[in-house]
């Protein structure tokens, strides 16, 4: 299985000798898989049957079956009752009355009603006769559904391996502008001390400690490191397969390494960096929630 989107659409048709069935998948994003299958109530093993059928075709997302019916004789017209639809059409108007409704029949009333009476006449087949013949066409929807998913899917994992190299563009940016931060944080507090009047004692180990502490607060040395490290397992999981919620837990942490540098960025080229990746890495984590 490749890299898949959690959307996308599949169709075929089921033929029996009774009708023609349409057989429609959709799918949608959902943390995990949830199916609902509309289709006769005649046949209660439906659900489960078709959802036994996706579970090891799909990971993750919504998925709706829609098994709909849709004549392929002429018999929904020589199939008429006149007897019966005058009938029907007294009992409505009766009704109407009673309820003090308007009752304006048209034409679009009359094949509704004419459809729904013929098709009660019609048994369906049993449930033993129509599984052979829908597991075979089922599966070609199945087939169509998970096929646009993997095309989809693939076309964001070369959207989201661009905006990494982006991401490591600005990263070189943030890390040649913050190259000597601590050493200018230090020198910087030193002055400061001086234009204070306070000397400082440098071979006195509190002061050194103290120094070195402010200094370090500057540097993003660790946060570089774990960011390409990030970037490395990003690249490792795309190309794999079900990694959408192990991407979206990355995403978390590469904003979070973001987030550090900037609140210890001492150059606007570096503050101006990290907020162009922070906008990428918003524009990923919109990617990485449509995938399985």
């Amino acid at each position: 299985m490749a890299l898949a989107s959690m959307t996308g659409f599949g169709r075929s048709e089921l033929k029996l000798p009774d009708r023609l069935w349409a057989i429609e998948l959709t799918s949608v994003n959902q943390k995990s898989l949830q199916v609902a299958v509309y289709g006769p109530e005649e046949w209660p093993l439906l659900e489960s049957t078709l959802t036994s059928w996706i579970r090891p075709r799909v990971y993750r997302g919504k998925i709706t079956v829609r098994l709909t019916s849709a004549e392929g004789n002429s018999r929904a017209i020589s199939g008429w009752d006149e007897t019966s639809l005058q009938a029907s059409f007294a009992e409505l108007k009766h009704l109407a009355g009673k309820l003090n409704i308007p009752f304006q029949p048209d034409a679009r009333l009359l094949l509704e009603l004419a459809e729904s009476r013929r098709q009660n006449r019609v048994a369906l087949p049993s449930w033993d006769d129509v599984l052979p013949h829908l597991q075979k066409s089922f599966t070609e929807a199945l087939d169509r559904l998970v096929a646009m998913r993997e095309k989809e899917g693939a076309r964001l994992g070369k959207d989201l391996m661009m905006r990494i190299e982006q991401l490591e563009k600005l990263l070189a940016v943030m890390e040649s502008s913050e190259k000597n931060a601590p050493e200018r944080h230090r020198d910087l507090l030193l002055k400061r001390l001086k234009d204070l009047g306070l000397s400082v004692d440098l071979s006195d180990e509190r002061v050194l400690k103290e120094l070195t502490f402010y200094a370090d607060r500057s540097d993003i040395t660790e946060e570089i490191v774990r960011l390409r490290s990030h970037f490395s397992q990003f690249r490792e999981e795309l190309g794999g397969e079900k990694t959408g919620r192990k991407l979206d837990f990355l995403v978390q942490e590469l904003l979070r390494e973001v987030n550090t540098i900037g609140s210890k960025a001492s150059e606007i080229s570096t503050t101006k960096a990290v907020l162009e990746a922070k906008t990428e890495i918003e524009r990923i984590r919109e990617q990485v929630q449509n995938l399985e």
